[in-house]
């Protein structure tokens, strides 16, 4: 190969690989969140379990474009915030429902899917609102 066509494929490699990272950039890698979770979760300054549990699934929908949520998901951003997670999630997540912050949203497999509700979205932006 000529030094033209190598410099060529050089190139077309690079702009793959920016493509693909653009893309990651674009879709929300949580690879890359971890440090935002934690600053969002602590900035909402949760009293119990289900309020924090509630900023971590407002997290997952509005900054990782996750609609929807299952106790896997929420178990997991108990871990990347670095906090101890409660001995029992299904009693955090029967708490956000209680409190009208969560709707059953069907299944994804044997794991149960749940959504905020509009309640759920203004607790948390009424608490940002209001300096958290």
């Amino acid at each position: 190969m000529s030094d033209t066509a190598d410099l060529e494929a050089r190139i077309d490699d690079l702009e793959s690989r920016l493509n693909e990272l653009e893309q990651l950039i674009h879709d929300g890698n949580p690879g890359d969140d971890v440090t935002g979770m934690r600053e969002f979760v602590t900035r909402t300054e949760p009293d119990t379990h289900a309020e924090r549990a509630l900023a971590i699934a407002y997290y997952l929908d509005q900054y990782q474009g996750h609609e929807n949520f299952t106790r896997s998901d929420l178990e997991e951003g108990y871990r990347t915030c670095r906090e101890q997670k409660p001995a029992n999630m299904s009693d955090v997540i029967g708490d956000l429902e209680d409190k009208g912050w969560a709707m059953d949203d069907g299944k994804d497999g044997q794991s149960k899917l749940r959504r905020l509700t509009a309640d759920g979205l203004a607790e948390i932006e009424e608490g940002l609102d209001d300096g958290a």
